[in-house]
């Protein structure tokens, strides 16, 4: 079936993952059909991310292939054994047990409940019968406080796993230090053998794995964790394909005094020091910023609050959904080896870049240009680009429009709507290798009523317009929208080697003597390592570099 089994590590990375989850959830069709009328078919294969099961009770369910890793506290009012139990394992303990101390003598301390946001107590009274309100896209959406208050998505209880040790922003042990984090996989290994309780219920199950994609936070202990665990995920599957995504925003890690600075510049050098070595593709992805927004220009039918991250979480999550997408079609399918490989065809270049024009402006007088400030390409990885940046490989999807709406751009030309798509796309730079793909697909980007409401002047179906008066805008100026064309381009380019210039810099600059935090520990970083990191990405910045 070609699975793909996606494992999460971090705060920020669930929050990406969830909206993530949410808009795959969006992709199934719960249509109730006519006598008359046919099943609309399938475009995208969703046996590669979900898996087929069953309950205590013999109920089938769908749950995704996921491993969803996180802080005691994390989770917030996710619901993890909803679908599964009747009652958590503690309280059919205590049920079915024959205490031999005094009930009545006990003192029973439980931590304060996470309260449900406004969103998850609507999608429970819409469950069962008795929401009041007209419709899910009127609750509010202002007060999102973690990702389990706009969750859609029943997961397998085998799906989550706390962390051991640490609890999340916490003043008195933060887990802030990529040392930290190697230590707590330890850790959680002793006390819950995760890897061989959860992770192998995932892998045994598949017929085809095609590989893995994971989402991890970077400048922090989870960097330090998520390497840990892909070491130990290597020995199994040395050769099979590893998408990691290093995600990292301005609330990450501490800045505030240098030597929390400084700990943070380790920590991402640690990180992409060894999750480059350890994935088949890594790809490091920066939240926009106020700053970056507005040296890049920006589209007029975005309104992204950069500060918020529940806004920009859903902009990453939307490229991480498409940029695999020619991964999951039903038909025409690429697999993720032949993709990466096409990517990383001189062996050594396993890093890569994603832009993300969500939407794609789509409707006006004439196509935007994709090349330039006013590109709908947003970069999230490398933030600099120059005019002598030489592209070795590139993977472009252009989703949720059909070759013959370009119909009207081709009108008093001699082209075709074929041809006019075709001169678009070729904007673009061209990569040293034949291995660059283009896909081009009507299966559009759907937007659940979880995701931001960011988006205006659109019409329902993404395209813009200047009705300022239009049946789907809301009191707020947003639009409502169900789908938007969405385009994304995965490159290899010279374009890292600003980042790996930059980060390398920074680290060489460092007094390894006045970070003791990093060792002292199982799991420690000693000055050796942090003497090797250093090399590693000055040969890393060689290799872009040409």
């Amino acid at each position: 079936m070609h699975e793909i089994i996606t494992l999460q590590f971090g705060h920020y990375s669930n929050f990406v993952g969830t909206h993530f989850w949410n808009t795959q959830e969006a992709h199934f069709n719960y249509q109730q059909l006519g006598e008359e009328e046919e099943q609309a078919p399938e475009l995208v294969n969703h046996d590669c991310l979900y898996r087929v099961g069953q309950t205590s009770k013999g109920i089938d369910t769908y749950t995704p292939r996921a491993l969803i890793f996180d802080l005691k506290g994390g989770f917030g009012s996710i619901k993890k054994y909803k679908l599964y139990e009747s009652e958590p394992p503690q309280d059919q303990y205590q049920s079915h047990c024959d205490l031999s101390w005094d009930p009545s003598k006990m003192e029973t301390f439980r931590a304060e409940e996470y309260s449900p946001s406004a969103y998850q107590k609507h999608l429970e009274e819409e469950e069962i019968g008795t929401a009041d309100v007209e419709g899910e896209d009127d609750v509010q959406m202002n007060g999102i406080r973690t990702w389990s208050d706009y969750n859609r998505v029943y997961f397998h209880p085998k799906s989550m796993v706390t962390a051991s040790g640490y609890q999340l922003n916490s003043e008195f042990m933060p887990f802030d230090v990529f040392s930290y984090g190697r230590n707590a996989f330890l850790e959680t290994e002793k006390e819950k053998d995760s890897y061989d309780e959860n992770f192998r219920l995932f892998t045994e199950e598949c017929d085809q794995l095609q590989g893995f994609q994971v989402l991890a936070d970077v400048l922090d202990g989870w960097g330090g964790f998520t390497t840990s665990y892909l070491e130990q995920l290597r020995e199994d599957y040395p050769k099979t394909t590893v998408v990691t995504y290093g995600l990292s925003d301005d609330k990450m890690g501490k800045n505030t005094t240098l030597r929390e600075k400084q700990t943070t510049l380790v920590n991402e050098a640690l990180s992409m020091s060894n999750l480059t070595r350890l994935s088949s593709l890594y790809v490091p992805v920066k939240a926009p910023t106020r700053q970056s927004l507005v040296a890049n220009g920006w589209s007029k039918n975005i309104r992204l609050d950069p500060s918020n991250r529940y806004h920009t979480s859903a902009f990453i999550s939307a490229g991480i959904d498409s940029v695999l997408l020619p991964c999951r079609l039903r038909y025409g399918a690429t697999f993720m080896s032949d993709l990466v490989g096409s990517l990383n065809w001189r062996n050594i270049t396993n890093i890569g870049a994603l832009s993300v024009g969500l939407p794609f402006p789509f409707g006006g007088k004439s196509l935007p240009q994709l090349v330039g400030k006013q590109s709908p390409l947003f970069d999230l990885s490398t933030r600099k680009t120059d005019i002598d940046d030489q592209v070795f490989s590139q993977s472009v999807v252009l989703r949720g429009l059909e070759t013959k709406q370009f119909t009207k751009y081709a009108e008093g030309t001699q082209r075709t709507p074929r041809e006019v798509v075709d001169e678009l796309l070729d904007t673009l730079p061209v990569g040293k290798s034949l291995g660059d793909t283009r896909t081009q697909t009507a299966f559009r980007y759907p937007i659940p009523t979880s995701f931001p409401r960011f988006f205006q002047s659109l019409t329902v179906e993404g395209y813009q317009t200047v009705d300022q008066y239009a049946p789907n805008r809301r009191d707020d100026g947003t639009s409502k929208v169900d789908s938007v064309p969405t385009i994304v381009r995965l490159a290899v380019s010279t374009s890292t080697r600003w980042h790996l210039e930059q980060l390398s810099d920074s680290v060489k600059r460092i007094d390894w003597r006045l970070l003791p935090q990093f060792d002292g520990m199982p799991g420690g970083v000693n000055s050796e390592e942090f003497a090797e990191m250093k090399e590693n990405l000055l040969d890393l910045y060689d290799i872009y570099n040409e």
